[in-house]
Formats: C-alpha cells, sequence, structure tokens
C-alpha cells in the first residue's frame, strides 16, 4: 500500500486538488462533463452517469455498443495474462462492447489521480481500498448500486467487510476484486520439538513464544517471532482488543484509548521480553525470508508470503513445515484481521456506464472470480468460493480467505494516507522503545486530530 501525506485536509475541495496535475478545475470538468459521479450519478438505476449512454432496467442491460478500457497495475506476468485472457473471452461474449486491457506499469495511483483530474481516466480500474474513499469523495467514480441490486448479481455471497469497504456516503463504488488478510504463518517443525500447539489467545502466544525460545534447536534460529518496527499487527490487535481507529461518525481519531494502548503493549512486551524481533535485528529484509531461513518459528503475514515459501530452494522443506493459523485474539476480545482489497470501480466520466457496468459484473462474477482463485494470485472475495476444490488443495490460502469473514479493510476515509502516515512512525517509535505505547499513540492521535481531521 502506498502513502501519501498529501491528502491531509478533510474537505472535498482539497481532496480534489490532490488528485491530478491538472487542478482542482480540471477534476471538476471531468466529474461535471459526463454527469455527476455520486451526485448526478444513476445510482438508482434511472440513468447511467455519464450523461449520454445506455439506460438500464432492473438487472437487464439493453444492448450495448462501446470501446472500454479497463486498467490496473501489472502486479507480474501472471496476473496480466489472465487479464488479457478474461477480456478476450469479455469481448467474445459481448458483440457490442469491445475492451482493451492496459496496465499501467509504475506510480500507478498517482498515474490514475492525473488522468481522473484530466477527464481521460481508464472506464474501469483497479482502486485499493486505502484510497478508495479520497476518490469517492471527488465525485469521480460511477455509482454502482443498480448493479448491485440486480437479480443477476448475487451481493449476498461477498464477504460484507470487503463489500462495504467500496461504499461512500450510503452509493457503492466498487466491487471487490479480491483481497488480502493477515494470518499467523509458523513453523509446524519447530512448534513440535518446543511443544507447543498453535495459539488462540494472546496470552497462549506470549507462552509459545517463551516455548519456543528456549527448545528450539535450529542453528538458524535467531527469535521466536519477526514483526515489523511500525507493528503492522498492531491494527488487527487493536479492533480484537475492542478499540477502533475512529469514532463512528469518523469526526475524530480514537485509537489511543485503553483498548490501543494495551494492543500495542501487548506487542513491545513480546519484544522487550526478546520473544519478537524486527527485520534490523536479524540482518532480514523481510518476514518471508526470516520464515523461510529458519531464523523465526512465527510471522504475521498475508497470502503473498506463500509463492515466497513454494518456491523457496535454500530450504526445500520450509514450505511442508509451514502452516497457516488465524490470528490469536485476547481472551475476552473478538476475532479481527486486517484486510487489504481492490475494487474494480468506473469512471464517472466513462464513455458508458452500462458498458462498464457489464464489465465489473462479468469479471466479478462466480465465474469470474474463480479463475483468479484457481490461478493463487489472491483470495476470491467471494464467500462460497471456500468450498473450491483448489482450496482443497491449499488449505493454507483457504484459512486466510476465511478470515474474510471478520476482516477489517484498511480504509479510514477520504483521509487515510494521512492518517496512516501518521500513525505508523508512532508505532515504530514504540516499538524501538523510543516511546511508551501511551505516549506514542497519543502523538499520533494528536497530530490527526489537529492536521488531517
Amino acid at each position: 500500500m502506498t502513502d501519501d501525506s498529501r491528502n491531509d485536509g478533510s474537505t472535498r475541495r482539497r481532496v480534489i486538488a490532490g488528485l491530478g496535475a491538472v487542478g482542482a478545475t480540471g477534476v471538476l470538468a471531468g466529474c461535471t462533463s459526463g454527469g455527476g459521479g455520486g451526485q448526478n450519478g444513476g445510482s438508482d438505476g434511472s440513468g447511467d452517469g455519464n450523461g449520454g449512454g445506455e439506460s438500464t432496467t432492473e438487472g437487464t442491460p439493453t444492448p450495448v455498443s462501446a470501446e472500454l478500457t479497463l486498467s490496473g497495475w501489472a502486479a507480474n506476468n501472471e496476473e496480466s495474462a489472465l487479464l488479457d485472457e478474461l477480456v478476450t473471452d469479455f469481448n467474445d461474449e459481448h458483440d457490442g462492447i469491445d475492451v482493451e486491457y492496459n496496465a499501467i506499469q509504475s506510480k500507478y495511483k498517482q498515474k490514475l489521480r492525473t488522468q481522473l483530474g484530466a477527464g481521460n481516466a481508464p472506464d474501469v480500474f483497479y482502486v485499493d481500498s486505502g484510497y478508495f474513499s479520497s476518490f469517492a469523495d471527488a465525485d469521480v467514480l460511477l455509482p454502482l448500486d443498480d448493479l448491485a441490486a440486480a437479480d443477476s448479481f448475487d451481493t449476498d455471497d461477498f464477504f460484507q467487510p470487503l463489500l462495504d469497504a467500496f461504499r461512500y456516503d450510503g452509493s457503492l463504488y466498487g466491487i471487490p476484486k479480491d483481497f488480502s488478510t493477515l494470518g499467523l504463518f509458523h513453523n509446524t517443525a519447530m512448534f513440535e520439538e518446543a511443544d507447543v500447539g498453535v495459539p488462540e489467545t494472546w496470552s497462549e502466544l506470549s507462552d509459545a513464544l517463551s516455548a519456543l525460545d528456549d527448545n528450539v534447536s535450529d542453528e538458524n534460529f535467531k527469535a521466536p517471532m519477526i514483526e515489523y518496527a511500525n507493528g503492522r499487527a498492531w491494527w488487527a490487535f487493536l479492533y480484537q482488543n475492542g478499540g477502533q481507529v475512529l469514532s463512528d461518525d469518523g469526526s475524530e481519531a480514537v485509537f489511543a484509548s485503553d483498548s490501543g494502548v494495551e494492543a500495542l503493549e501487548f506487542l513491545v512486551g513480546l519484544k522487550e521480553d526478546g520473544l519478537l524481533a524486527v527485520p534490523s535485528d536479524l540482518g532480514s529484509g523481510w518476514h518471508g525470508a526470516a520464515l523461510a531461513s529458519g531464523e523465526v518459528a512465527t510471522a504475521v503475514l498475508g497470502p503473498w508470503g506463500l509463492p515466497f515459501l513454494e518456491g523457496y530452494e535454500n530450504n526445500p522443506d520450509i514450505n511442508e513445515n509451514v502452516d497457516v493459523a488465524h490470528l490469536p485474539t485476547p481472551s475476552d476480545g473478538e476475532r479481527a484481521t486486517i484486510a487489504y482489497t481492490v475494487s474494480y470501480s468506473a469512471s464517472a466520466n466513462t464513455s458508458s456506464a452500462a458498458g462498464s457496468k457489464e464489465l465489473i459484473r462479468s469479471l466479478t462474477s462466480d465465474e469470474g472470480m474463480a479463475q483468479w482463485a484457481r490461478k493463487g494470485l489472491a483470495l476470491s472475495a467471494r464467500k462460497s468460493h471456500s468450498e473450491l476444490e483448489y482450496y482443497d488443495d491449499h488449505p493454507r490460502r483457504r484459512t486466510l480467505l476465511e478470515a474474510g469473514e471478520w476482516s477489517r479493510p484498511f480504509s479510514f476515509g477520504p483521509n487515510s494516507e494521512a492518517i496512516a502516515n501518521r500513525i505508523r512512525p508512532q508505532l515504530e517509535a514504540a516499538m524501538l522503545g523510543e516511546k511508551s505505547p501511551s505516549d506514542a499513540l497519543s502523538t499520533a492521535q494528536g497530530k490527526i486530530n489537529s492536521e488531517v481531521l
């Protein structure tokens, strides 16, 4: 997820000004010349949101003739190849619609913002939940409520937290493309040697790490657990402990509560007790490498760690020895993990709203998402896909997918990036012993409430 501290203001004018190099005038022109996005954009099904395209009826689009562009970032060659295949199939099945897929190779968010500001964005594109709200707030996205309400589109099959991540002011502006969650990756051979089970609570995690520290004999072993210095697991632990980042109305930061401080104290305590290391302690670049080399027994990771383990040649047995469990929770807390999710969204200025909605419907359909799942590129956002045969053969991915039910998307309104950018340095200060957890969170909360919200 890309950080961007420029979106510090809470007003729509300031968000719009940051969207493109052309400034606010260009963005407003891009929105109003083709319909008003959230204001005039046909979310009730009576219009198509672009002031001259095709109308839709309840779940039955009229014949469409359109030339559309689909864009996203090029995560890898396999993803690009699959999108090319899906687009080819879509074009073959839709005589009147021709879609061209163009990947943005670098600086995706910045380039998309500029295109939206200039009014020449792709028709359909990826939007990360971390900056989704700033786009929706600027009225540059097409409402998709009529698509979601159509009888042919089963929104109940989507994990609700993921679908809600792309709602803004009561309207839906994106359909989840896929997602990742965080789980507890653990070396089962080391756990067996230490004679400990998979921890389900924070106290069990602490006890398990102590046992690992005392009993693991692997010469490469350096620490029971690894965590990033900026405390990525804290976000999940905050929610598990009953806390939240913002107040219910989003008007103020509230994470420096007892719940937030206790969650950070737990992480910091593990480090102070020598049970948790940060990458710099080990000379390791990231969690996956430390886990694969046997330097640690546990790590909080997402599905992106699995291909690395599956292809790690320096320790061929490691892939079979690493399993994934749900994150442990406080004994009196609730299940929660962080979800990183991406939508297919459409430009409010699309050349054909009906065509764009049909493309999104196809890409996020049962079969469209199943093709993603079978490639193992990301987790399907559809609950029913946990029963796919693919996940029978890949149970670790199924575990991460199931957590979508209680996941909390990494998104905090139009100022998500500015909020995260003020919290992370303070988490790091606490993890490195430079500040107490209470002081660190109070500092971050004060900065957000005075500078951002």
